[in-house]
């Protein structure tokens, strides 16, 4: 068990600082930046949930603006209300790490991020259970939601969960069940092939450009940053209306509503949201 508990610790913590290293998502007082922070703060008061969960980002790290974890706290809750699942994930993170601890509430809000298609809250909610400091240690729980976002391709959940059939912690005739988790992100997680070589089984198909490898550099950001403004310039604001009452519906979701389909328009959100979320894990949860 202890090699196990030490297998899993170094894996999870290299996923949150690899990923930091890669994403140039930092404090940052530049005119643009400046700038950029009050056109956001502009749209949040307008009731856009989308910009609340930015400008939330924002004051999580100084990006234009002073750092404040209790600003960023208020700003993903604003964005929470919504159903913004990246932005539970991020409460859920704050909750469960760093001097607002709340492990129950913490616990709450990732299990609505999943809800809302936030798998990397089912990652994390494993992570939690596995790792036992904040909740009662589970195994099971960790298994149940390490399949959650493993079911939903999230590699380092499926590269764990494989950890804990090849490590034996649920018995020695289910430790076949980690040939087939090390198979699907063989070529995403270098050490999962590595594994499968030691265990002498063949490669899958595929090759080394489908390691999971996300760079950003400021020029990403800043253009990720123009166009979630022009959507939002092209976006009523829910509280105005759009000529519906739908509760909880977006006019990012709504095609007629932006520059960009409803679909292209998520699809945009949540990849950079999710990038940013995992940047800010990195900072917060530190599992030793």
């Amino acid at each position: 068990m202890c090699h196990f508990k030490k297998l899993l610790i170094i894996a999870v913590f290299t996923t949150f600082s690899a990923f930091s290293n890669a994403f140039d998502f930092e404090s940052c007082n530049s005119e643009y930046c400046v700038k950029v922070f009050k056109d956001f703060k502009k749209y949040a008061k307008k009731g856009h949930p989308s910009a609340m969960e930015t400008l939330g980002n924002f004051y999580i790290v100084g990006y234009g603006t002073e750092k404040s974890e209790s600003k960023a706290l208020k700003m993903y809750k604003k964005a929470a209300k919504w159903d913004q699942g990246s932005a539970q994930y991020k409460i859920g993170l704050i909750y469960t790490s760093g001097d607002k601890g709340d492990a129950s509430k913490g616990i709450r809000y990732l299990e609505r991020a999943v809800k809302n298609k936030a798998y990397e809250a089912a990652y994390l909610l494993g992570v939690i259970y596995m790792d036992g400091k904040i909740v009662e240690q589970s195994n099971e729980k960790a298994r149940e939601w390490f399949e959650v976002a493993s079911k939903y391709n999230h590699p380092k959940a499926t590269y764990l969960l494989a950890q804990m059939y090849d490590t034996q912690v649920f018995g020695k005739d289910q430790q076949a069940k980690a040939i087939p988790l090390y198979n699907k992100v063989a070529f995403k997680i270098d050490s999962a092939k590595e594994r499968l070589t030691e265990l002498n089984q063949p490669l899958p198909p595929g090759n080394d450009d489908d390691i999971e490898r996300i760079v950003v550099n400021p020029q990403d950001l800043q253009q990720f940053f123009d166009e979630q403004l022009e959507i939002l310039r092209n976006t009523p604001s829910p509280k105005i209306g759009t000529g519906s009452r739908v509760s909880k519906l977006t006019c990012a979701e709504k095609i007629s509503c932006a520059s960009l389909s409803g679909e292209s328009a998520n699809r945009l959100h949540t990849e950079v949201q999710r990038a940013i979320g995992m940047a800010i894990a990195s900072s917060f949860r530190q599992i030793n």
